[in-house]
């Protein structure tokens, strides 16, 4: 299993990488991207840079708003390809973290911020973080009343 900030750098870059698609960051981003690809062989780094570029042509051609739908759906296509690079290649990290940079630095303010939406029901606990870290301990002890029980400890509403 890869460490938590190896996941956290696959995840930037995968939001770098497709968020720079339909942007003038775009050709160097790709480059960055089949230049890494690359060390799994020649073929592998032009497979990559095809798929980047059939991706691109998604983004490009989707109807007026609809590039940050397309981008969504890629997010997480390109987070794991970028995790199995890295867990191929962990000498690659720092040349990542740097493509990662460079994007990010040249990227619009609209294509660094995605949003995120988590849903939780009945008696479920979601926890969402965004660019960052969560940590949670949980208290043991106390239990919840059953979903149907909406009175209070008292039996008051």
């Amino acid at each position: 299993m890869l460490a938590e900030s190896v996941t956290a750098l696959a995840t930037a870059g995968a939001t770098a990488l497709i968020g720079a698609m339909a942007t003038d960051m775009w050709q160097g981003a790709r480059d960055g991207a089949v230049r890494l690809f690359g060390r799994g062989g020649e073929a592998r780094g032009h497979a990559i840079g095809a798929q980047l570029d059939d991706d691109a042509v998604l983004v490009l051609r989707a109807e007026p708003g609809g590039g940050d739908e397309i981008r969504e759906e890629l997010q997480p296509v390109w987070r794991r390809r970028l995790l199995l690079l890295l867990e191929e290649h962990p000498d690659s990290e720092s040349e990542l973290r740097e493509l990662v940079a460079h994007v990010q630095s040249g990227l619009p303010a609209e294509h660094r911020v995605w949003v995120q939406s988590n849903t939780a029901r009945e008696h479920s606990t979601l926890f969402a973080v965004q660019g960052g870290n969560l940590h949670y301990h949980q208290a043991t002890g106390g239990q919840l009343p059953p979903p149907d029980d909406r009175s209070g400890t008292d039996g008051t509403s």
